[in-house]
């Protein structure tokens, strides 16, 4: 009996050991994230699946290193162990849907998205990104129906109102596509180049004076791509 009490009581020793090392290792793998030292931090993270295999947070640490540092595939497999571990991690399955984006797989994306809708509906990060998803493939006006669920849970989010308004410009909307453009501009005035698409979306309703005005803000941002319009239309 007395042989049994010390075991256990290494083996609740050596856990206690082996957490105090994840938790070292997932500090220093997020300070390396931090400092956009990816293979550092991978390393850091696979150290620490070493010590706890099935550990989903530890999957989608390494998963995400693996997305910031470019290689997407590679983060689709961690996320994909993450999941496995855990099939109700919401933001392993955003994540990864996100990758699939990257690597211009939108209709899996999509899926994917669809799938993180079905499991929390007030996921609006979800909705944005499928909107997204579903312009790239060309299809605007499921685009916008995604933009407008997103938004009804989140009316805040500036780039929500960005992107409906491209999606109303590739419609040849103009006019909504101001109103969203202008909408963003409400939320934060300080990106150049939600004045550069108004503009445009001002020439295209024959509105010369608006148009230039917001290229010239365009400018006045930054946006060093803006001279050649700004001499081309507003001399």
């Amino acid at each position: 009996m007395k042989f049994t009490f010390v075991f256990f009581g290494l083996w609740i020793s050596l856990a206690s050991f082996a957490q105090t090392n994840i938790n070292q290792l997932i500090k220093k793998g997020n300070t390396y994230l931090d400092k956009a030292e990816y293979e550092k931090a991978i390393n850091s993270f696979s150290e620490a699946l070493k010590l706890d295999p099935t550990n989903p947070d530890l999957y989608f640490y390494l998963a995400n290193s693996y997305f910031d540092n470019g290689d997407y595939k590679k983060a689709i497999d961690n996320y994909n162990f993450c999941i496995q571990n855990n099939n109700t991690y919401k933001d392993a399955y955003y994540n990864k849907a996100n990758a699939h984006f990257e690597l211009k797989e939108y209709s899996k994306a999509i899926s994917i998205f669809n799938q993180i809708i079905e499991m929390d509906p007030d996921y609006y990060d979800a909705y944005f990104d499928k909107g997204n998803a579903l312009y790239e493939l060309g299809l605007y006006k499921e685009a916008i129906e995604s933009f407008n669920s997103g938004i009804k849970i989140n009316p805040d989010y500036e780039f929500a109102y960005y992107d409906r308004a491209n999606a109303w410009f590739q419609l040849g909307n103009y006019s909504d596509a101001i109103l969203d453009y202008s909408e963003a501009i409400e939320l934060n005035n300080k990106i150049s180049d939600f004045y550069f698409n108004r503009g445009v979306a001002h020439f295209n309703m024959e509105d010369k004076d608006s148009g230039c005005a917001d290229l010239n803000k365009a400018a006045e941002l930054g946006d060093e791509n803006v001279d050649m319009y700004l001499i081309e239309f507003c001399n």
